[in-house]
This record gives C-alpha cells, structure tokens and sequence, in this order.
C-alpha cells in the first residue's frame, strides 16, 4: 500500500509531554514503590496504593505491568499502574508467578498439583492454558506463552503449543532457565556451564563453578545475565560466549529483567537495591533508607595524639561528562591509626543552574555516611563493607566530599575531594515507536545536564512500498521543558520522559522507525534511533 502523499505532522504543539522516566517497579513486602530515573541516578518513590495487601510479586520486563496475588485471599491481580487493577482468571493462591522475556505472557505455579497455567496476551488481553509440570524448581515461559520450560530432578523439559515434553537437559543441576526475547530459544543455567538451546540442539556458551540465583538475557538477545548466590554477576556473549564478570556486594535474589540490558538482582527489602547493567558492565545501587548502624565505642582519655591525615579515594574516578555514575569512595589514613577513628564523610551539591537533585546522594539515601578505622589499621569501614557508592547525578554543577573525625576528640585536618561536572549536550538514552489510533507517539528518555531542552529532530523511516511528505520535522519543546525543570523538587535532576504524539493521514504502520536528535542551549545531540 502506497500512502496518498501522506501528511505526518505534530497533532499540536501543547501535546507534548515531559515527564519523570520511570525506570521500573520494586516490590517491597505487600507493596510495589516506583522507581524513577535511569540507572546510574535511579530513586525510590513511595508505595504506589493498589487497594490490596500484595504477595508473589513479578513486575513485567517492559515495566506494563505487575502481577501479583492478594495477600489474603490469593486471588491473583493484574495490575496497571494509574490504568486498572483486574482479577485473572486462574485459580488462586500460585506458589510462585514469572514472567516472560518483554512480559507478554507468564505462568503461575501450583506446586500442590503441580499444575502451570500459562497467561498469553498480557496485559491486553489475557488468555489461559494449563500444563501439568509435576514438582519443578525453575520455570520460564516464552512471550507468545506457546513454549514453557520447567527444571526438576530429572532434568529440564520443555512443553510445546501441543502439550507434549521434550527434554533438553538430563542433569538435576539447572538452576535457572530463561528464554530468548520474542523466541523459542533458551538459556540454561547448570552447576558447571551454561547452555544456549535452539532447533540445532544444546551448545555449551560457558563452562565453570556456578551456584545460580537467577538468569536473565537483554531485550536484543545480545548478552545472557547470570547471578552467583555469592555475588559474582556474568555477563555472557550469547554469540560467542565471551564471559565478563562484576561483584554486585550484594546476595543476589535472582536477575529480574527491567528492559533492554538492566536487570535487579536484590529481592529483600533492605539495603541498596543493587542493578545490573550489561551494555555498559557496571553495578548500579538504588539508594534505599535503612536504620543507621554505628557501633558506640568508649574512647577513653589519652593523651593528645597526631592522628594520620585522612585520604578520599574514588574507584574509578568520573569519566569525561561525569553524570549518571556510581564511584564507590574509600577513606584510608596516612599511616595506621594508633587509636580507633571514627567519622564521617559529607556530600554536599551546588547546582550551576539552582535546580536539586536528589539523586545526588550515598547508597544508604543519605548525603553523610559514617566510617571507622581500626586501631592498628590505615583502612575506613563503611558499616563493614570497605567503600560506599554515591551518584554523580544530572545537573552540571560542583559536588564535593568531607571527610572529618568525630571521635576521639583529637583533631585530624579534613580530608577533602571535590568533582565538577559540566553542562553538555542533551543524552539520549531510549527512543520507542508507540502505534496508536490515528497516529503515532514517539517517548523519548534522557537527561540534559543544562537543564534546558529547545527542541528536537525527528527522522522517519518507512516501508518501502510508501511514500512521506517528509521525513524530518523539528518540534519545539521549549515551553515544556521550562515548565518541566521549573519544579521545586526534581529527585532525578534533567532526566526526563518526553511523549511527543503525531496525527497521521494513511497507514501508521507503514512508519517503521525514527532517528531522534535533541538540542539543548550546549547544541545537539547524538542522533539515536528507535528499537
């Protein structure tokens, strides 16, 4: 079909819309918090009211929706933030719910009959089919929900539209199982390797000592995630195999899929939420409030002694722009303490441009972290662990860090570190395509550390049998943006969401993509097209 000189154009200026990114949904105890932000400068918002006391949380991959069951009753609830919140039609009380790669379809477990039912069409339009799977311990579906995966004793089997298994794997040691993005494909996690299952068979992508937590694989099929319970995070080549590793410091809960290469690896409800981000092989923390843990400790009086100069190091240092990282900051004296030393570090911002940013904080969400050095020791402790991680924000402007005696009384000269980050051109980090009736609307996901955004470029693409009257158009955002920014209080600094809807006369189908460049008052940035 050919579009008759097809007219794409802002349906109006006012429409569009810019907002805080939501990078996620964190179930903690019988609720779910958003998350806001993008990983490197993510922040907890408060427990979203549902109505209901929530167990057996799973939060779709594509962040749509949350499936749960009601604490009391079991009933199980799909759940749409700020759309609807529906009763399923399944039966109650599943010991266990887990969701597809992108979350179009998943299963909930019976483990009293052994019995899965499969929900297809999520969240649209949910429909149901059961299997009986007997006594399993991991289970992945895939996202048109015709392929279901179960691990047990006797190995790891896998069931077809037909209902009929096959099995892929004769061990008893599988782990975790996760399939392919929009694929029949899957990923099996053992004690000794892991595999990769497509129509050719099993082929083996890693062999080594692996006690699995959890496996997950990207949204472009690129990179295949597995949690050790002791903290070790592989990020695995799905092509060639090629392994890197991280440490989360963290006792992973599983890898719980967040959309493209993001993954949460805690499932507790204290401590920093801990993220793992395999395009750019890093640990990010969610920064969440807990109680303040200081071991009291009686100085006696002494003699005024020279303490040793006190040090701040930050591993690695910022990079070139310098926004949206985690430095973990360690504190180390210039020769072993001759008494114990107990301090604290203090972050303080000043914003170039006189907007907050609360993302700017310690992982323990506070701007002052408490440390001790050991007697006879030249080395800090953060309750235990030997660094803390801070963000570094969105917003150009000046951060500094103090660190200071508090105990003994004897003075030591402050140490101090200080980061400055300049404004840049605009980030983009996500372009989407979204169809919807009439026309299309293009979401857009960054920051812009100079807190203004003028207007951005947006570059089509269509099916080759259709025609455009043109394939570029610059909308102005000004007016939003300045709206947008001028909020007292914006937790994640210039991170931003921005929906720009488009009227079209023909087919929207026929528009395939789009390359989106932002402009800000520091120019225009890097072109990023549409996944």
């Amino acid at each position: 079909m050919r579009f008759a000189g097809i007219a794409l154009a802002l349906a109006a200026a006012a429409s569009a819309q810019v907002s805080v990114p939501l990078l996620g949904w964190l179930p903690q105890g019988t609720e779910i918090r958003p998350i806001h932000g993008l990983p490197g400068g993510a922040v907890l918002a408060p427990a979203l009211n549902v109505g209901h006391r929530l167990a057996n949380i799973a939060v779709s991959p594509s962040e749509n929706y949350v499936l749960a069951t009601d604490a009391q009753s079991g009933v199980p609830l799909l759940i749409q933030p700020g759309v609807s919140l529906t009763t399923l039609a399944a039966p109650a009380k599943p010991d266990r719910i887990v969701t597809s790669p992108r979350g179009s379809s998943a299963a909930l477990y019976y483990s009293a009959n052994g019995l899965l039912e499969i929900v297809s069409g999520l969240p649209a339009s949910p429909s149901f089919r059961s299997i009986g799977v007997g006594a399993v311990s991991a289970i992945a579906v895939s996202d048109d929900g015709q392929s279901l995966a179960a691990a047990s004793s006797a190995g790891v089997y896998e069931w077809g539209p037909d209902g009929a298994a096959l099995q892929l794997y004769s061990g008893s040691d599988a782990g975790a199982l996760a399939f392919f993005s929009n694929s029949a494909n899957l990923a099996i996690a053992t004690a000794t390797q892991i595999l990769s299952v497509t129509g050719a068979g099993p082929a083996v992508l890693y062999q080594g000592s692996l006690q699995p937590a959890g496996l997950g694989i990207s949204f472009d099929n690129r990179k295949i995630v597995l949690a050790d319970h002791d903290g070790t995070v592989y990020s695995i080549d799905a092509q060639t195999g090629a392994p890197s590793t991280l440490n989360c410091g963290c006792t992973p809960g599983g890898v719980f899929p967040m959309g493209g290469a993001v993954f949460r690896l805690t499932a507790t409800d204290v401590g920093p939420v801990k993220l793992a981000d395999a395009q750019h092989n890093a640990i990010f923390a969610i920064p969440r409030p807990g109680p303040a843990v200081r071991r009291l400790v009686a100085h006696p009086a002494q003699t005024p002694v020279n303490l040793p100069t006190l040090t701040i190091n930050l591993s690695p240092m910022p990079g070139p722009t310098g926004f949206l990282e985690q430095p973990a900051l360690t504190v180390t004296a210039s020769s072993p303490a001759p008494v114990e030393i107990d301090g604290t570090v203090t972050l303080t911002f000043t914003s170039q441009y006189g907007q907050t940013d609360t993302s700017i904080q310690f992982s323990n969400a506070s701007t002052t972290a408490n440390f001790t050095i050991p007697a006879g020791s030249a080395q800090a402790n953060f309750s235990g662990a030997p660094n803390i991680t801070f963000s570094t924000g969105s917003i150009a402007g000046v951060i500094q860090l103090a660190a200071n005696v508090t105990a003994p009384q004897t003075v030591s000269p402050a140490a101090l570190e200080t980061i400055v980050t300049t404004p840049t051109v605009p980030f983009i980090s996500s372009v989407q395509l979204e169809q919807t009736p009439g026309g299309i609307t293009i979401v857009v996901v960054g920051y812009s550390s100079s807190v203004d955004v003028s207007s951005g470029t947006f570059n089509f693409s269509i099916t080759s049998n259709a025609t455009l009257s043109t394939n570029d158009i610059t909308v102005s955002v000004s007016p939003e943006f300045e709206v947008y920014f001028a909020t007292s209080a914006l937790a994640t600094g210039s991170q931003f969401t921005l929906s720009v809807p488009f009227a079209i006369s023909g087919n929207p189908t026929d528009i395939t993509g789009v390359t989106v460049t932002m402009i800000n008052s520091k120019g225009e940035s890097s072109p990023v097209s549409s996944q």
